[in-house]
C-alpha cells in the first residue's frame, strides 16, 4: 500500500470545543487539541469543526513496524497556527516510544525534525 496516496476526509470525533474556521486559537488551545489515531486508515487527526488536519502514514515493513510518514494536511484557514506541528510531535513521539523506525517522506515532517532533534527521535529516521 505504500505510495497510495490516500487524500479521502472523514468525520470520526466530535470536537470538545467549538473551532471557528479563520479565527485565531491561542497557543494553549492548540496544545490542548485532541489527536485521534485511526490505525485502520493509517492516519493521525486533529477534528476542527467541520474540517480536520491530518498525518497519513504508510507500514513500509511489516516485520519491523516501520512507517513512512507521507502527508500533513492542515486546512487553509488554520495553517499558521501550530496545527501541523502538534501532529508531527505526537505521531513522531507515538512512533519513536514504541521503538518503531519512521521514513520522513512528507517535508514539514523533515522541516520539524530537523528544527526538533529529540534524543527520542535518535536512531529511529531512515532514509
Amino acid at each position: 500500500m505504500a505510495g497510495s496516496g490516500r487524500y479521502m476526509l472523514r468525520s470520526l470525533a466530535s470536537p470538545r470545543t467549538k473551532i471557528i474556521p479563520n479565527c485565531r486559537m491561542s497557543s494553549s488551545e492548540v496544545q490542548a487539541l485532541n489527536v485521534v489515531h485511526d490505525e485502520s486508515n493509517m492516519e493521525f487527526f486533529i477534528k476542527l469543526g467541520e474540517d480536520k488536519a491530518f498525518l497519513q502514514y504508510d507500514v513500509i515493513d511489516p516485520t519491523t513496524g516501520a512507517v513512512d510518514l507521507q502527508h500533513t494536511v492542515v486546512p487553509e484557514a488554520f495553517q499558521g497556527q501550530g496545527i501541523a506541528k502538534v501532529l508531527a510531535k505526537t505521531v513522531m513521539d507515538h512512533f519513536a516510544t514504541k521503538d518503531r523506525h519512521m521514513k520522513l517522506t512528507c517535508w514539514y515532517l523533515k522541516k520539524f525534525h530537523k528544527e526538533n532533534p529529540l534524543p527520542v527521535y535518535m536512531g529511529k529516521i531512515i532514509e
